[in-house]
C-alpha cells in the first residue's frame, strides 16, 4: 500500500477499548484527511448529538501525502461537531508541525476519539502499542506546561496534542495545541477535554511507502525551486499601524519534511535577542498594544500569542473581542467595575492576562465571553451588541477577503462552516504579487498578462480574473473549492499549495498539475482520479451541513450587508483595488453585490455541481456518477424536507 498506512485507530474512552478501522474502506472514495473524516462523521455523529456529548467524535486524519516525501506534506484534518458553530454543527480544522507526521509514522492514518472517560486520561501511541494513562498530574496545567511534562516523561522527540485550562473548562473557543506550536480552532480543545482526555502522545518508527520513490525526490526538489514567492513575514496590520520596524524575520522553522516558504517565521522583536521566537500568521496581530495607546508594551506584543496558546484560546476570536471591549469602554457602555476587567488599561499585559484568565476559568464576565461573541449578543446591553465588529462570526472572522471585492468569494464563504475559510487564500495570496507590480512595475511582481494566464489555468477562464462582472466566477469557485478540499484531504499545506506563480526559472506562472504529479508518484494512482475525489468530498460536506440545518437557498447567500452596504475599507482599514478588465487595477470603494446577478451565478454553480436547482442537493445521476449511490435515500429524504420548507416559506410570503 502506497501513501496510506492501512488502518485508523478508534478509541472508545468510555470503555477503554481500541479498534482498528481499515483505512481503504473509506479512502477508496474519500481519499483521506478532511474527506475521509467527513464520511466517518456522517456515519457516526447523529444530528441531535451535542458538541460536548460523549457521542460526538473528534477525528484526527492524515492524508496519503502526509509524511510521504512531499514538500508541504505535513498536515492533518481535525473534525467533529463544533461547540463554536451556531447552532452547534460539523466543522473542521487543519494541523501542521510534527504531530500529523508522527501519527503516520506510528503506523496509523488517523485517530478517532469516541465516548467519555470517567477520569482525566491521556492517550499514548507508540507504533502498535496503544494505552490510556492517568492524567491527574496533567489536568489543570497550561498547554505549555503540559508540553514540558510530556517531553520529560516520554522524551524530547515525542509529539503531542493537548489543550489548556480553557479546554478543561469547556470554553467554546478553546483550541488544541500541538508540537511545533501548531493549533486547531473550532473549539476542539473543549471537545477533547469534554471527553476527559488531556493529551495524545505519539512516537513512531515506520515510514509511508511511495510507488515511485525517485520521482518523489525529483518532485520535492522541483517544488523547492518552484516555491519562490512573495514573503509573508511582515503581516499587514503590524505594518499598517506603523510598527513594521519592530519585527525582524530571522528565518523559518519548518514543519516536518518541508523546506518551503510559508507564514511561520522565527522573529526578533525590537532587536532584542530575549524576544526571539517562532510565531505564525494571524496570532501575531490579535493584540497590538500601541493601537490602545500602550506604546511601551513591546514585550506584551511578543508574548501575546504564547499567552493565548498557553490558556488555549483562539486568537481569531480574541482579536475582535478585545477591540469590542475597548470600544464599549471608550463609548461609556461598560466600566472596569461593571465587568471586573481593567478595560481602562487595554493594551497592557495586565489587561490581557486578566482577560485570558477570566475566560479560561469562567470567572465573572469571562463566563459569558467563554460562550463566544455570537452567543452573547442577546445577553448583553443592546448598546454593547450594537458595537459588535462586522468581522464577528461563530468560528473565525468574516469578510477578511470581501465578496464585494472578489465576487468569487461570494460563493466560497457561504459553503463553509467556518470563517475565514482557507479557500479564499488562493485569490488573496495571488493579489500580493499583482499589487506589488501595480505599485512598482520594476520590482518582482505579477503582470496583468500573467495574472490572466493564471486565471485561465486555475480558475477556468480569463473572465474569472475580472472582478467587475459575474462571468466565470461560478466555475472559478468550483475549481478553488475542489482544490482546497483535495489539499485538506491529501495532507498538503495551504500556505504552499497551489503554487500559482513563481519567481524561479520555471515561472512566472506556476504549475497547475503539481499536486497531481505528487499524488501519482506517492500512491501510484492516476492524477485524473482527483477530480472524482474532490466532487465526492465536497458533496459529502454539503449533505452533512444540510442534514444539520443549513437552509437552501438562504444560507447559500453571503450576509445581507454585502448586497446593501457599500464597501469602504478592508479589515486593516485600507482602501482596496481589485483586478478589473484585462486584470488592470480598479478601485473597490463603493462596491456592493447585485442580488439578481448573484442568484444567476448561484444557479449556474448548482448546475456545475450537478445539483437540483430547487433543493440545492445532488441529483440522483450525480450520486450515481460519483459512486455515492448508498446516499440516495438520505438525499431523497432531505430533498423532501427542503422542498417542504421552501413551499412553507412561499406561503408565508
Amino acid at each position: 500500500m502506497n501513501g496510506w498506512m492501512g488502518k485508523i485507530l478508534r478509541v472508545d474512552l468510555t470503555t477503554g477499548e481500541f479498534e482498528k478501522i481499515p483505512t481503504m474502506d473509506y479512502a477508496e472514495k474519500y481519499l483521506g484527511g478532511r474527506g475521509l473524516a467527513s464520511r466517518l462523521y456522517w456515519e457516526q455523529v447523529k444530528t441531535e448529538t451535542a458538541a460536548f456529548d460523549p457521542g460526538n467524535r473528534l477525528i484526527f486524519m492524515t492524508g496519503p501525502l502526509t509524511a510521504a516525501g512531499a514538500q508541504g506534506g505535513s498536515r492533518m484534518s481535525v473534525s467533529g461537531k463544533s461547540p463554536m458553530a451556531y447552532p452547534e454543527g460539523y466543522c473542521y480544522g487543519s494541523l501542521g508541525g510534527f504531530f500529523p507526521a508522527e501519527v503516520k509514522m506510528a503506523g496509523w492514518d488517523g485517530i478517532v476519539l469516541d465516548g467519555r472517560a470517567d477520569r482525566p486520561l491521556f492517550l499514548v501511541v507508540e507504533d502498535e502499542s496503544v494505552s490510556l494513562k492517568d492524567a491527574a498530574h496533567l489536568w489543570g496545567k497550561t498547554a505549555c506546561s503540559t508540553e514540558d511534562m510530556i517531553k520529560k516523561e516520554h522524551g524530547h522527540k515525542a509529539r503531542f496534542v493537548t489543550t489548556g485550562p480553557a479546554g478543561e473548562n469547556l470554553v467554546r473557543t478553546a483550541t488544541l495545541y500541538a508540537s511545533h506550536k501548531g493549533t486547531v480552532t473550532a473549539g476542539f480543545g473543549a471537545v477533547m477535554a469534554s471527553k476527559n482526555l488531556k493529551a495524545i502522545v505519539v512516537r513512531g518508527t515506520a515510514r509511508p511507502a511511495a510507488a515511485y520513490p525517485e520521482r518523489v525526490k525529483e518532485l520535492a526538489a522541483y517544488t523547492r525551486e518552484l516555491k519562490n514567492t512573495v514573503s509573508l513575514a511582515i503581516l499587514p496590520k503590524i505594518g499598517m499601524t506603523g510598527h513594521g520596524h519592530l519585527v525582524e524575520a530571522l528565518g523559518q522553522r519548518h514543519c516536518y519534511q518541508c523546506a518551503l516558504t510559508c507564514s511561520k517565521y522565527v522573529y526578533r522583536i525590537g532587536r532584542n535577542r530575549d524576544m526571539t521566537g517562532l510565531r505564525g500568521c494571524q496570532s501575531m496581530e490579535y493584540y497590538l498594544p500601541w493601537i490602545y495607546g500602550q506604546n511601551e508594551e513591546i514585550k506584551t506584543f511578543f508574548d501575546a500569542p504564547e499567552l493565548a496558546n498557553d490558556y488555549s484560546i483562539g486568537t481569531f476570536e480574541l482579536g475582535p473581542m478585545i477591540e469590542w471591549l475597548w470600544d464599549c469602554y471608550q463609548k461609556g457602555v461598560y466600566t472596569d467595575d461593571e465587568l471586573g476587567l481593567p478595560l481602562s488599561n487595554t493594551g497592557s499585559r495586565g489587561f490581557l492576562e486578566r482577560l485570558l484568565r477570566a475566560i479560561s476559568f469562567r470567572e465573572g464576565f469571562g463566563d459569558l465571553l467563554a460562550e463566544g461573541m455570537v452567543r452573547i449578543r442577546n445577553r448583553i446591553k443592546p448598546e454593547a451588541a450594537a458595537l459588535f465588529p462586522r468581522s464577528v462570526a461563530p468560528i473565525g472572522s468574516t469578510d477578511g477577503v470581501p465578496p464585494r471585492v472578489y465576487i468569487t468569494h461570494a460563493l466560497i464563504y457561504p459553503f463553509e462552516p467556518r470563517m475565514h475559510p482557507i479557500g479564499v487564500h488562493e485569490i488573496d495570496y495571488l493579489g500580493i504579487p499583482w499589487n506589488v507590480y501595480q505599485q512598482d512595475p520594476s520590482s518582482p511582481g505579477l503582470t496583468p498578462e500573467h495574472y490572466l494566464e493564471i486565471a485561465r489555468k486555475w480558475w477556468g477562464s480569463e473572465e474569472a480574473a475580472d472582478q467587475t462582472h459575474y462571468r466565470g466566477k461560478a466555475t472559478a469557485a468550483r475549481n478553488i473549492q475542489n482544490r482546497t478540499y483535495l489539499r485538506d484531504s491529501l495532507g498538503l499545506c495551504d500556505f504552499v499549495y497551489p503554487i500559482t506563480y513563481s519567481f524561479s526559472r520555471f515561472g512566472p506562472v506556476g504549475d497547475p498539475d503539481l499536486e497531481g504529479k505528487i499524488f501519482t508518484a506517492i500512491t501510484g494512482q492516476p492524477a485524473s482520479d482527483l477530480d472524482g475525489y474532490a466532487e465526492r468530498i465536497f458533496n459529502m460536506q454539503r449533505l452533512i451541513r444540510v442534514r444539520e440545518g443549513h437552509q437552501i437557498p438562504e444560507d447559500d447567500y453571503p450576509p445581507d450587508f454585502n448586497f446593501t452596504e457599500k464597501f469602504e475599507l478592508s479589515i486593516h482599514g485600507t482602501a482596496m483595488t481589485m483586478p478589473g478588465p484585462e486584470a488592470r487595477p480598479v478601485d473597490a470603494t463603493g462596491r456592493v453585490l447585485d442580488r439578481n446577478r448573484f442568484a444567476e451565478m448561484l444557479w449556474e454553480y448548482y448546475n456545475l455541481r450537478g445539483w437540483n436547482r430547487c433543493t440545492g442537493l445532488p441529483k440522483p445521476e450525480t450520486l450515481r456518477k460519483l459512486g455515492m449511490d448508498d446516499l440516495m435515500d438520505a438525499v431523497a429524504t432531505m430533498s423532501e424536507s427542503t422542498g417542504a420548507i421552501r413551499e412553507d416559506k412561499g406561503r408565508q410570503r
